[in-house]
């Protein structure tokens, strides 16, 4: 953990997007429980949030999600029944948006 934590880069310049026009996400790693029973359930959430499977275990999914902090708040909410098992989330992220002529 020690290596890993010494790989992390400082925050380099920090930007107010005030007044301007710009694309915020949060992006989310979630493993959920997800028996053979209930996956057909959890894999509707998972598309109705235009979410993706990234890995599958015999009784766990890997789901990757962005978008809104609000959108990933209502994801976690529907699967806390479930068993939110593991979550790596970025924070808020953002760029301004591109000139329009």
């Amino acid at each position: 953990m020690r290596k890993q934590l010494a790989k992390v880069i400082d925050v380099v310049k920090v930007q107010d997007f005030s007044g301007t026009a710009y694309v915020e996400r949060d992006l989310a790693l979630i493993r959920v429980r997800a028996p053979v029973e209930k996956r057909g359930e959890v894999l509707e959430l998972v598309a109705i949030f235009r979410g993706r499977v990234v890995d599958v275990g015999k009784t766990d999914l890997m789901i990757e999600i962005s978008g809104a902090e609000d959108k990933l708040e209502a994801f976690l909410r529907l699967l806390s029944p479930y068993g939110v098992r593991e979550m790596a989330r970025t924070g808020r992220i953002a760029l301004t948006r591109a000139a329009r002529d």
